[in-house]
C-alpha cells in the first residue's frame, strides 16, 4: 500500500506512510469483517443457525467485500478523477 500515484506523489514520506497505514488498517477491517460475516452465514458464530444471523452474515460479507474492493482500486479512482480535473 503505498501512495505514489497521481496528487499523492508530490506528498512527503510521512504524509505517504500515514496514507499506506490507513489504507493497510481500512483493509484489514474489511477482510475481517467479511469473515466474521462467513462465520456467521455459515453458523460457526453467534447464537446457532438462524435466518437472522444468516442474512446478517451475508450483509456483513458484502461489505467487506465492497470495503476491500474499494481500498485496491483506490490508486486507479484517484487517478482517473485527477486526470479529468487536470
Amino acid at each position: 500500500m503505498k501512495p505514489d500515484w497521481g496528487p499523492f506523489s508530490t506528498l512527503g514520506n510521512t504524509a505517504k506512510v500515514i496514507l499506506g497505514v490507513i489504507a493497510a488498517v481500512v483493509l484489514a477491517a474489511g477482510v475481517g469483517a467479511f469473515l466474521v460475516g462467513l462465520g456467521k452465514s455459515k453458523g460457526w458464530v453467534g447464537e446457532g443457525h438462524s435466518t437472522m444471523d444468516s442474512s446478517r452474515g451475508k450483509g456483513m460479507m458484502v461489505g467487506g467485500l465492497v470495503c476491500v474492493f474499494l481500498v485496491a482500486s483506490l490508486g486507479t479512482l484517484v487517478t482517473i478523477t485527477y486526470g479529468m480535473g487536470v
